[in-house]
Order: structure tokens, then sequence, then C-alpha cells
């Protein structure tokens, strides 16, 4: 999860920003993540007036339109190839849109790569500074002042229980075995059996210069009793204690164009749009996702803006000393707007900001809240400065086109 360090208090203080690819998502005491009507793709929209993208919406990502067709798996000789070990091979990365391919690799992420998956942390970048912000270095800001540092606190046991559609997402990078947080949500085109899962861009894509990350696999309710630490959690990655639902891989990834134009391991204003839609599939049996946890979040596009959102919670496995990545922990309090920009005003969206001590590995984790007696996820952990705050993106058109792209793909 990108890292963002405070400069100043004033009204509109600057920050430095970093970014860390993982996962930032918690958990309540009480049941209240899941979702009522969670079985259920539909969003009612007529009772809540909620735009979850059940209506319709554009195919273009971030200006990129999708190709029909795209093959999401390789086949013959090249799939061998690739299962003998080409993956390794980043000579040749691949960034554009319709480049993704995951090809599964049966029991690929044994306990030795799963126990090595870790949070990485790229450099901090130099300070900024609001009098000045001209040229091409992204400024972070905080207009309504600064979040206050709160613990975050672990979810109780059992997840599949209190936070059903959250668990760890586990790739392959240059770097690497790297891990993240996601959560399942609903597929307008499968209603009750949704096979999405929404999660950091960072999480799947390295952005500009790079290209999608490899071996993309999603663990629902992973440790679902807590029970054990990160060592011991990975030697029995295959029990039921740690996987219930088992090892999902994706088979489709949409992120924004945005994103992976210019995302990078420093705050840049593609984290304004660092989101992710995963289409995930089983190693066994043929039950939908949504179907085999028993639930799954809505959308919710457009949600207030963070100076005026409440009653906002985060969810995820942070895997940086305190965590040890095994345990889901949970934040919620007040949120306050987190601006990314050349310069403030800014053109871009204003992110979440909320004060939570999870860190790296807790990237890509929801951000979610109840509307009218439902809840929905309004968005995904993105930045933190690993100690005081986790930020996530506001969902807008350009996510909403993402999430249908996924979507209608596997119509």
């Amino acid at each position: 999860m990108p890292f963002i360090r405070r400069r100043g208090v004033t009204a509109a203080a600057a920050v430095i920003a970093a970014v860390m690819v993982t996962a930032t998502a918690c958990d309540s005491k009480t049941d209240d993540s899941r979702a009522s009507a969670s079985s259920s793709g539909r969003a009612d929209q007529k009772d809540t007036g909620v735009d979850t993208g059940q209506d319709g919406g554009g195919t273009s990502i971030g200006g990129f339109k999708l190709p029909d067709g795209i093959p999401t798996d390789l086949t013959g000789e090249a799939l061998r190839k690739w299962r003998d070990g080409g993956w390794k091979d980043f000579s040749s990365w691949k960034s554009k849109a319709e480049d993704f391919a995951n090809p599964y690799i049966k029991d690929f992420w044994t306990p030795e790569r799963l126990a090595e998956a870790k949070a990485d942390i790229p450099a901090v970048p130099e300070a900024s500074s609001i009098s000045s912000g001209s040229g091409g270095t992204t400024k972070v800001y905080a207009p309504d002042g600064t979040v206050k540092r709160k613990a975050a606190t672990r979810v109780p046991a059992t997840y599949h229980r209190y936070a059903p559609p959250v668990g760890k997402l586990f790739f392959s990078t240059p770097q690497g075995s790297m891990v993240c947080s996601a959560a399942v949500v609903t597929d307008p085109a499968h209603p009750g059996k949704s096979n999405l899962v929404w999660t950091a861009g960072h999480c799947v894509h390295a952005g500009k210069g790079g290209g999608w990350y490899r071996n993309i696999a999603f663990v629902p309710s992973f440790n679902n009793g807590a029970r054990y630490g990160i060592q011991q959690a990975t030697r029995n990655a295959r029990s039921s204690a740690v996987s219930p639902y088992g090892i999902w891989w994706a088979n489709w990834a949409t992120t924004s164009q945005a994103w992976i134009s210019g995302g990078a391991h420093r705050a840049t204003v593609a984290y304004a749009y660092d989101y992710a839609v995963l289409h995930v599939k089983p190693e066994k049996g043929r039950k939908s996702l949504q179907e085999m946890v028993g639930s799954a979040l809505p959308v919710w596009f457009g949600a207030p803006a963070a100076n005026k959102a409440k009653g906002l919670k985060l969810r995820g496995y942070p895997a940086e000393a305190p965590y040890d990545g095994s345990k889901m922990y949970d934040c919620r309090g007040a949120t306050k707007r987190l601006v990314l920009g050349y310069s403030y005003p800014s053109k871009y969206p204003a992110q979440y900001m909320m004060g939570c001590t999870m860190n790296g590995g807790a990237s890509g984790g929801p951000w979610y809240t109840t509307h009218n007696g439902r809840t929905y996820l309004v968005s995904n952990n993105s930045l933190s400065d690993r100690r005081t705050y986790v930020s996530g993106p506001h969902l807008g058109d350009n996510a909403k086109q993402v999430y249908l792209a996924t979507s209608r793909k596997f119509k």
C-alpha cells in the first residue's frame, strides 16, 4: 500500500508520499461488514438511490476500449514453457490492458512461496510544498487537516462469519512473491454467483514502465480461525483452517488506464485511480466464489466524499511489523480528504483518509459502509504512512467502467 509521511499541520498540509504493494482492510467486533442482501447481485437502486454499476455504463477504461475476444490463457507449447518457469522472465513485461495473462499453474502456491511473500516498501520521495505545485511532481495535500492516529483492532474469528468477503491476494513480481488484500464484490452479469474480486491497481499492475504481475491468486478468509502465525499458516496453506474455500486463480484483471500509464512506487496522481477488479476461477469445483463464501459486497460508485461520509470502516491483512500478515485487522472512524495533484486545488478526485496503523499487506482491502440497511464497498486501501493513516480512492465513473468491463467480459 502506498505510504505518506505528513509535513506540517496546516488546513492544507503537504505530506510526503510513497507507495507500497500491499493491502489494508479492517473489521469490527460486530458482524456489520456482511452484506445482508449480498447473496443477490441486485443493488435495489430504486430503494437506496445508490449507483452500483448495475444499470449500464461504458466499456472504455480511461479512454482505452477493450477489444473483443481477448485470450486469457496460454495454450499448447507456450503454456508448457510458461509453467516450466517461463513466468519468471520479466524481460518482455506486458503492460497494456489487453495483454493480461495469468495461466493457472497447479500447486504453484506452495507453502514456501506463500511464506516468502512480503510487502514491497519503496523509497520515500522528496517533501512537497503547497506553495509551489508546478511541473510533474505529485504533491499530497490534506485540505481538512490531519487525522488522528488510531490503532487497528483484530477482526474476531472466524473470518467466514465476521468478514466473509475479505481475503489475501498473492502474486509474483520481478522482486519476488508479494501480498495484498482484496474482497469479493457482486457481479451484475451473474446475480448471486459472482466471481469478481476488488483490490488495488498497484496489487495487479506495476504501473508506468512495468506490466501485469503474475500468478495472481486470491484466498478468501485466509487463516480463518486466526489460530496461526504466518509461518504455521503457510505451512498449512491447503488446510481448511487456512484456506477454507480454496485458492482462486485470477483469469482476468482490469485496472484503470491512468494507473497503467502513470502508476509508480512513489506518490503520483495515478493513485487517484488505484483500483482493480479480478475475475477468478476455483482450483476445484464449479460453484462461484460468492456461492462458496456466502457473501459479496455491492460497490457504491459516487458515494459521499471523505469530508461528508459517515460510518466508514476498512479491513485488511497488514504484513509489516508489528503485524505478520496472518491476521485480519479493522479500522473505523472519521474521514478527511487526501488530495493528490501538482498544485492545490487539484483536478484529481480526493481520496478518503482515516487514522489507522495498518501497513504493508493491507493494500487493496475494502473500505465499506452501511446505507439503508445494506453494506457497500466504497473504496480500497491505497496509500499510507505506515503508522498514522490509510487512504483510499473515491470510486467514480472511471471505477465503474473498470468494474463493468470485467463483468461484461464474462457474461
